[in-house]
């Protein structure tokens, strides 16, 4: 959907496409970002706001990377007003992606850039002038030289405060338009008493000056802001990347085989595509023809090697052919491809806000308040007994004390885990998947389709008469031609044209029941399948035993069994590695299969998993889980299919395959981009480094804070001291957080081991 200029005002012109904003079923949800977002009070100013508008039903704020998401209901409320809202309470819509979001995120570069350099220029300056006034009060200096000084000094900070510390001061402002008290009211306070007592005393000739701790403030404060921009833009640059990967048009194919370029928008399912060599794929579909495609799925999967596509194969997406030209059948909505739906996640887990992020938000607010109850009781205890000393340590109080890194402890460490795992090909989609994987001490895994292949291979099949292998086959094609499940994938190559089923339904855990030429057939569970037949009628025999290496799928109607297929699944080839590396962390795995005994406990053996269990219902699975967290265990889930996503969704953290069903994406915190478990022992190691970092940046914000305060009440500490402090604080946080995106992984696992 787009939104006019005109319907915000006097915004920027800018527009909202399909991935920034939607409305379905009366009910409308955007992502956006909201210039402006400093701290926690910002945050609450804006769900506050927006809670005041009819219709809108929820509104997250994360204020790391200043994203807000907004669902309201389309019949009450539009999305036109929810942005002049947010305009109007002193924050600039921006989207997320695309061209309009680039811009303005090199705007913000080049105005950040130009305020921090005329902060470190006007600061270097005016310290070089106030060093000639500390020398000249100990050691003495002319009247009229250091009246010069003191005049340059002022003019130099002028613009230092006004357009360096613009951006400062705008925030303060609009937060006690808004009767909120952020750190911008208090830092904002500090600089305008110390310029307008300094340009006071210039002027009259008599008096202490704090230009040197005005302009160091400012700068100090700034260079923090431009390392938290910097990382709020590496952190946006994913979602952008990925937004960026769809062309806007494709050439779509008629009847005789000519191209004509359409927007994406318009392209539809069953239509036939061109793509040519070194294209991107815009659409999930599958080869046509008789020639296998190339494709590149580094953006949507993270596999680094071209793979091949023969034909009828599926196609992703965001994958780049670099093949010949190829024609793809398109499969799935434009919207609904797996690009979008990967973009959709990613900006709905960035725009929320973790439970530590809450509580650090909580603690910054609380925080802010008794800071400016201290400061006033200190400015009244130095009037009585030192007047002249007052000043400079309300002053000094309320620059150290000013809560940027306390505000950020947490937020940073979050956004650069987060960074860090995309990288690792791990999606987070829920705010708190990290701190619940940091605390994981079980790993749940299912089989078919996590630790197999799930592309599983026909080895034998046997029929009840007259039923015939082929036409069997072709049954079974028919039930599964709109299944997602592993094994369907073996059938369809078998479909014939005159067998078709228009009211296939799949049960989850049991298998798919459909009708075809007026018959009504099952495939799936043996038991299952029986079940359809009358009780009274007699079923003709068919041997169901499994051998340790095959698993098999019964196919039946009204009659009784009538097929039985058999499958060999293979592991996966990094299974064995990726099972023993979680082990050697400290981690208890279960193997929990819907699968039978034979191949489950086959799997089991081969991997070196102790405790396994097999041919469990959805249910069931639930029942294990449940009884872990009984007693007293943290459980990481792991699977892909439809029959996981309860289980996906009662876990402690869960993490869906890539390959999965749109089931299990909803019910995972967290999906594997790529066909592999081999990110999983990396993707816990962050998460453990993640917690350690955050403690270690709390830690350190409130021993600053609690450190800093006795020092400037008691008048010990300069305000520039103070300033300098408090802005290497946050600097501080900022560059710890940062050492998540590097290379080596080290952290403290669930049983406080130390792994590397």
């Amino acid at each position: 959907m787009a939104v006019k200029p005109s319907a915000i005002g006097a915004m920027d012109t800018y527009s909202l496409e399909g991935h920034w904003a939607s409305e379905s079923d009366g009910e409308g949800h955007a992502i956006f970002n909201a210039d402006g977002i400093r701290c926690a009070n910002c945050a609450r100013s804006i769900r506050t706001g927006l809670g005041q508008l009819a219709g809108v039903r929820q509104t997250d704020v994360n204020v790391v990377n200043g994203r807000v998401s907004v669902t309201w209901d389309a019949a009450r409320t539009s999305l036109a007003a929810i942005l002049r809202t947010v305009a109007a309470l002193g924050f600039r819509p921006v989207p997320l992606a695309g061209d309009a979001a680039a811009t303005a995120r090199r705007k913000e570069w080049r105005e950040a850039l130009k305020r921090l350099g005329l902060a470190g220029i006007g600061s270097m300056q005016v310290m070089m002038y106030a060093v000639g006034l500390y020398t000249g009060a100990l050691q003495g200096i002319d009247p009229q030289l250091a009246e010069v000084l003191k005049i340059a000094c002022l003019v130099l900070t002028t613009p230092v405060l006004f357009y360096s510390g613009a951006p400062i001061l705008r925030g303060a402002i609009h937060d006690l338009r808004r009767g909120t008290l952020g750190m911008d009211v208090t830092v904002s306070l500090a600089l305008v008493l110390a310029y307008v007592a300094s340009a006071v005393n210039t002027l009259r000739g008599a008096g202490e000056v704090y230009f040197d701790s005005v302009t160091m403030f400012i700068f100090f404060l700034l260079l923090g802001r431009w390392f938290e921009m910097k990382g709020r833009h590496q952190t946006a640059n994913v979602t952008d990347a990925l937004a960026r990967a769809l062309p806007a048009t494709a050439q779509r194919l008629d009847a005789g085989g000519a191209g004509q370029s359409v927007p994406l928008a318009e392209v539809r399912i069953g239509d036939r595509l061109r793509i040519g060599s070194g294209q991107v794929i815009p659409v999930d579909g599958r080869v046509c023809g008789s020639t296998a495609a190339v494709v590149d799925e580094a953006l949507v999967t993270g596999e680094s090697i071209p793979q091949r596509r023969d034909p009828g194969a599926s196609l992703l997406g965001g994958s780049i052919n670099v093949g010949a030209a190829l024609e793809l059948e398109v499969t799935t909505a434009p919207h609904e491809s797996t690009l979008h739906a990967l973009v959709r996640l990613l900006e709905h887990s960035q725009a929320q806000r973790p439970r530590l992020g809450l509580a650090a938000e909580r603690m910054a607010s609380w925080f802010i308040v008794r800071v400016l109850v201290l400061t006033a009781l200190v400015g009244i205890v130095w009037t009585l007994i030192v007047p002249s000393r007052a000043f400079p340590a309300v002053l000094a109080v309320l620059v150290a004390t000013c809560p940027c890194a306390l505000s950020l402890a947490t937020p940073v460490a979050l956004a650069a885990a987060t960074s860090r795992l995309a990288r690792l090909g791990v999606l987070v989609t829920r705010p708190d998947a990290i701190e619940g994987l940091a605390q994981a001490d079980t790993v749940m895994l299912d089989k078919t389709g996590t630790l197999t292949t799930g592309a599983a291979r026909l080895l034998e099949v046997r029929t009840v008469e007259p039923l015939d292998d082929a036409t069997a086959l072709a049954l079974a094609a028919a039930l599964e031609q709109c299944s997602r499940h592993p094994l369907a994938a073996a059938f369809l190559p078998h479909a014939r044209a005159g067998l078709h089923c228009s009211d296939a339904q799949e049960v989850a855990g049991q298998g798919i029941e459909g009708t075809i030429n007026d018959r009504r057939w099952r495939i799936g569970r043996a038991e299952w399948v029986a079940a359809l037949r009358p009780p009274a009628a007699a079923s003709p025999p068919v041997p169901l035993a499994d051998t340790a290496a095959t698993a098999g799928v019964a196919l039946g109607d009204a009659h009784g069994l009538q097929a039985l297929f058999t499958f060999a699944d293979e592991l996966r080839a990094d299974a064995v590695q990726t099972v023993s590396r979680l082990t050697g962390l400290g981690l208890e795995l279960r193997l929990a299969s819907g699968d039978r005994d034979a191949p489950v406990a086959r799997a089991a053996q081969a991997l070196g998993i102790a405790h396994y269990a097999a041919e469990q219902r959805p249910e069931g699975k639930l029942q294990l889980l449940q009884d872990l967290q009984r007693e007293g265990h943290k459980v990481l889930m792991i699977g892909d299919g439809i029959n996981d996503g309860p289980v996906l969704a009662a876990a402690d953290v869960s993490m869906a395959m890539s390959g999965g069903s749109s089931i299990a994406h909803a019910a995972g915190d967290l999906v594997l981009l790529r066909e592999s478990l081999a990110a999983l022992p990396a993707a816990i190691q962050v998460a453990w480094r993640t917690m350690s970092i955050m403690r270690q940046n709390l830690r350190w914000a409130a021993i600053y804070n609690l450190g800093a305060i006795p020092l400037a009440a008691l008048g010990l500490m300069p305000p520039w001291v103070a300033a300098l402090g408090m802005s290497l604080s946050s600097l501080l946080v900022v560059m710890n957080a940062r050492r998540l995106v590097s290379t080596g992984l080290v952290g403290s696992g669930p049983v406080g081991s130390r792994i590397s």
